[in-house]
């Protein structure tokens, strides 16, 4: 099957979600619920829970599976949801991709093996085996994140996995490296969908060639990142620009705060989620952190209050 002829595919502003816990760090599925309901509202494009931000690896199978469950029956369909599914045992990644087919998700994000070293058969191993009793009309998306995983897919292997498997149509890199893009688009005949994990290359990516970004931020300034592809979408690469220049500003005033911590601050802040509490060892923010992310929002809305569209 062509990718083209898949109904949902991941594209634009795609929101790796975050998993609200309670205090006491269990799940908390109220906040998870009102949470999917807010981002379905805000106008981004893709919903792609159980990722990094979403602290996969440190989330039992069953906790995992209740927040794919839980989204995808809010969803109910609005959104494309594809539910990424790596972990740390091919065992386990098999059974959330069958987890994924079972809820109806539109389809699922694998992300390489991690901390152990992994060669390039032994990683087409791994996903030959996750993947080979999935339908062949449901999609499958690559997560390389060499930065914390200390595996990286290269072009080879990605192409290999396209070629044999038709449903393998795209991955997410989450490496500031666009002439990895550039091989990426050229590592077989059938062109795979790029997505980037870097909110300062956002347009970059689309302008190489890609097809969107994976953004944790864009849950909290999901105004800047759907201006971004509307502008390009529609051809005004000058607005683009300038847009995705204020991203790059909000990412560098956010610099050395810790990323997921930060995300459940601002949502807190926002009223979106109850606490800002993370599987440990991630820690809460300290007050002065707190105090800077409340000032970048402040400013973040007095500049979106003068943007007319």
């Amino acid at each position: 099957m062509e990718k083209n002829m898949y109904t949902n595919r991941l594209h634009g502003v795609v929101i790796p979600t975050i998993t609200p816990m309670h205090e006491d760090g269990t799940l908390d599925v109220p906040s998870l619920e009102k949470y999917t309901e807010f981002l379905i509202g805000t106008g981004i494009n893709c919903l792609y829970p159980n990722g990094t931000n979403g602290e996969s690896l440190m989330l039992t199978k069953e906790e995992r599976e209740t927040v794919a469950q839980t989204m995808s029956d809010v969803n109910a369909k609005r959104l494309p949801i594809f539910i990424q599914c790596g972990s740390m045992t091919t065992e386990e990644t098999a059974s959330h991709v069958k987890h994924a087919v079972k809820i109806g998700a539109d389809g699922v994000g694998i992300m390489t093996p991690a901390f152990f070293t992994m060669d390039e058969e032994a990683m087409f191993e791994y996903y030959s085996d996750a993947i080979k009793d999935v339908p062949t009309d449901f999609p499958i998306y690559v997560y390389n994140i060499p930065g914390c995983t200390t595996n990286d897919v290269t072009p080879t292997l990605l192409g290999r996995l396209m070629n044999t498997f038709p449903n393998v149509i795209g991955i997410k890199y989450s490496c500031p490296n666009l002439m990895r893009i550039e091989d990426y688009l050229r590592c077989c005949e059938s062109k795979p969908d790029i997505l980037i994990g870097c909110d300062s290359l956002f347009l970059q990516c689309l302008i190489t060639g890609g097809v969107g970004t994976v953004t944790g931020p864009g849950a909290v300034f999901y105004k800047r990142f759907n201006r971004v592809y509307r502008q390009y979408m529609a051809g005004d690469l000058k607005g683009a620009q300038e847009t995705q220049n204020q991203i790059v500003k909000l990412d560098r005033q956010l610099a050395g705060i810790p990323g997921i911590p930060a995300l459940k601050t601002m949502l807190k802040q926002r009223g979106i989620i109850e606490s800002d509490t993370c599987r440990k060892p991630l820690r809460k923010l300290t007050q002065k952190e707190c105090d800077t992310i409340a000032r970048v929002i402040e400013n973040y809305d007095k500049e979106e209050e003068n943007i007319h569209e």
